[in-house]
């Protein structure tokens, strides 16, 4: 028996109650500590004056309230970017339809009345498949909570009929095309070439690129520590929370001693006390990303090469490592992806057939076996 006070994601700041009495529990979210420990002494109370009853229905979060409450637990495990859109997707769609609702009233049902409102509207695909991982983050917390008995948003796209779209082919160049790409590149836009050869040489995403800090440079070992990530001039954890080491090139080694020595002496000249620790920066602060798409685009331009994202030079260091023969594990440990499934469903059909003397063994063995049956 009795009243305990923690936080359910460490590090997020938000502190729930856990009560056990005669035998039975409930969990409740309060918000800050403070106010977290004056709700246990309250609680506490009750319980030694015997006015808590258990047996008193216990009232309904409406769904507004408990979202509220699921984006402040999340808080810790989301980049700020994704919590926006999270935020977008529950004050424009959802909550006016459904935020009033006591959570447990809000079944498959009304869910299916809200995705199909949305579709009706214009919504494209990749907002309802938003909508759908925001209801089933919601729901999923209450059913562990024990709040519900089930998710209802499990599987409202497929009996909808609205299944995930299939993923877009990638874009990518051949090893000869990146070569043109950077030699146009090195003769029009020198100050961004470094940038562009560290994302075809290394596949890592342009966030992370541009958060590199000298210090990150392993040169004895010929390695990158990626650790963090920017976006919209904020610095976050990596997409997938974890950090990672990717081999560095010899070219990309050269390129960037030579983009030292030029910083230090820069640093010398300026007559700064201590030196810049961003890898890429203007002016102390690391480069916007945005400043980079238009670079890229003329040099895509300039090297006869038709449109492509800042993020294949990525899709393109994956294609290249598969097509030499480099295993999918490998490619998986270098790109920083969560699993080598995700690894395979993107660049699966890159994988060369290099395996096709093993079949055509496959035959020898066949005809030895029948030749030995024959004798």
């Amino acid at each position: 028996m009795g009243v305990k006070v923690r936080e359910k994601v460490a590090g997020s700041g938000i502190w729930w109650l856990f009560v056990s009495h005669k035998g039975r529990r409930f969990s409740q979210q309060v918000g800050p500590k403070a106010e977290a420990l004056k709700a246990k002494k309250y609680l506490e109370a009750k319980i030694a004056l015997g006015e808590l009853d258990f047996d008193k229905p216990q009232r309904q979060p409406t769904f507004a309230e408990y979202a509220q409450g699921w984006l402040a637990t999340i808080r810790a495990t989301r980049r700020e970017s994704t919590l926006e859109r999270y935020r977008g997707i529950l004050e424009k769609h959802l909550l006016p339809r459904i935020g009033k609702l006591d959570l447990d009233k809000v079944g498959k049902r009304e869910l299916r009345q809200v995705i199909l409102g949305m579709k009706e509207k214009g919504l494209s695909d990749a907002s309802l498949r938003l909508s759908r991982d925001v209801l089933s983050g919601i729901f999923g917390s209450a059913v562990d909570e024990e709040l519900l008995s089930a998710n209802p948003a499990t599987g409202v796209l497929k009996r909808l009929g609205l299944n995930s779209a299939p993923r877009e082919p990638v874009r990518t160049l051949t090893q000869e095309d990146v070569r043109a790409f950077l030699e146009t590149c090195r003769q029009h836009y020198p100050d961004e070439f470094p940038v562009f050869l560290c994302g075809f040489r290394t596949g890592m995403r342009l966030g992370e690129i541009l958060a590199l800090r000298w210090e990150d440079i392993d040169w004895r070992n010929n390695r990158i520590q990626v650790e963090r990530s920017i976006r919209r001039g904020k610095i976050n954890r990596t997409k997938t929370g974890r950090a990672r080491l990717v081999d560095m090139s010899d070219q990309l080694r050269e390129v960037l001693k030579a983009l030292l020595t030029r910083r230090k002496r820069e640093g010398l000249q300026a007559g700064l006390s201590e030196e810049i620790p961003w890898v890429f920066h203007r002016g102390g602060s690391p480069i916007p990303a945005n400043s980079l798409r238009y670079p890229f685009r003329q040099t895509l331009k300039k090297a006869g090469f038709s449109h492509m994202r800042i993020h294949d030079m990525r899709h393109t260091y994956a294609s290249l490592l598969l097509s030499n023969g480099e295993s999918p594990a490998y490619v998986k440990e270098q790109l920083g992806h969560a699993s080598i499934q995700m690894t395979v469903d993107i660049y699966g059909h890159l994988i060369p057939s290099s395996n096709r003397q093993a079949v055509n063994r496959l035959d020898d063995m066949a005809e030895d076996k029948a030749r030995t049956e024959q004798k």
